[in-house]
């Protein structure tokens, strides 16, 4: 009876495989049950673990160039695919004005910290220090219930002796004078002198009086003038000098200075403007420009890339598969250009997805474990992410 079934059943699995007159073949796998039995196929189970994206070879670093201010094109300095270094000048603009206004800024700035303009700041640092320490002494005085220090008030007691021995000689002068001519020459002398003694008197009685709470707040402002030009004026030494200055340095000669480096970091800012820089070390991938040519500004003129370090960047990798991708995750990139596959690892992936024939993909940047020989940029790759 056994013998009867395996046979019934291999002509049901013959003519399930030979199918309907008109209907296409279709091959169904045979099953073998546990004990040698084959039986009605399973349905098979998706194979779980790794994914695999398209990509394409690309440059770990590059740099698309363009001007910030349009232009015509002086000078093109550099040729397709030629290697360059770091700050090299690649592409030129007309700029002769821009660097005659920075040479202008360069000499107004060098003017202002050369060795006359520092030993020229020292010296008024030196002045205001003693006209503060002037400042200081006549309010120390004054505070001590004089307006004058005993010093300054002898001085105006001689000066006073001196001019009322000039009036007693020009007294004695028009006394003994005769004639209208010489009495009136004496009267003037006389009357002068009398002047600058009733002056002399006057400042010596001022300097004796006892000072007012004006006279006080005067001599307190005096000092904070003084103390804010010493300050200001050791400030300006520092910045003439190279030194740093707080954010809060103030004074008309350090506004100055600040003033004329800014012009020269502006008009050096201007000049690098009209010039295209290589960033890094690299290779000219694309030159757009001509000498004569005007360039607009944002428009792409130069491509320069690193191609010592390659990378693959997938360009379908899906919404579905991308769950299954982590950074730092090992993988093989195939390159079916030059035949090869090498190893890699996921060194980035994309957080804002794109759109591809509708469906959402994200990219996944994979670093090369090693550069095989004849890569180059642009190849298509495949890379097949390890479960």
């Amino acid at each position: 009876m056994r013998r009867l079934g395996f046979v019934i059943l291999f002509v049901s699995v013959v003519l399930a495989a030979c199918g309907g007159v008109g209907g296409t073949s279709e091959a169904l796998p045979t099953v073998v049950l546990q004990g040698g039995s084959e039986s009605t196929p399973a349905p098979q189970t998706a194979a779980r673990g790794g994914v695999t994206a398209s990509g394409a070879v690309v440059a770990a670093q590059q740099a698309d160039m363009a001007f910030i201010l349009g232009g015509n094109v002086r000078a093109v300095n550099v040729t397709l695919g030629e290697q360059v270094k770091a700050g090299q000048v690649l592409v030129e603009l007309e700029n002769a004005a821009l660097k005659a206004q920075m040479e202008i800024a360069r000499r107004a700035v060098r003017e202002l910290i050369s060795p006359a303009a520092v030993a020229a700041a020292e010296q008024t640092l030196a002045n205001a220090e003693d006209a503060l320490k002037d400042a200081e002494y006549k309010r120390t005085v004054q505070q001590q219930g004089y307006r004058a220090s005993p010093e300054t008030i002898r001085e105006a007691e001689a000066k006073l002796l001196l001019a009322e021995d000039e009036v007693d000689r020009y007294k004695g002068t028009y006394d003994s004078a005769s004639g209208d001519s010489a009495k009136a020459l004496a009267l003037i002398n006389l009357t002068a002198a009398q002047q600058r003694r009733d002056a002399a008197l006057r400042n010596l009685n001022w300097y004796k009086g006892k000072p007012s709470e004006n006279d006080q707040a005067i001599l307190n402002a005096e000092v904070a003038v003084t103390q804010a030009a010493l300050q200001a004026a050791g400030w300006y030494l520092a910045a003439v000098k190279g030194e740093a200055v707080p954010a809060e340095a103030s004074g008309a000669q350090l506004t100055q200075l600040q003033n004329a480096r800014d012009s020269l970091a502006a008009a050096e800012a201007a000049y690098e403007h009209s010039r295209l820089t290589a960033p890094f070390a690299g290779t000219v991938m694309a030159l757009k420009a001509t000498v004569g040519d005007y360039v607009p500004p944002g428009l792409t003129v130069a491509i320069v890339a690193d191609l010592t370090r390659l990378r693959v960047e997938t360009t379908d990798l899906s919404e579905l598969d991308v769950t299954a991708v982590s950074i730092g995750q090992e993988c093989t990139v195939s390159i079916e250009a030059i035949g090869e596959s090498v190893p890699g690892h996921v060194v980035s992936l994309s957080p804002l997805p794109t759109t591809l024939g509708g469906d959402v993909v994200y990219a996944a940047t994979v670093e090369l474990d090693s550069v095989p020989e004849g890569i180059l940029a642009g190849m298509s790759a495949e890379v097949s992410f390890e479960g």
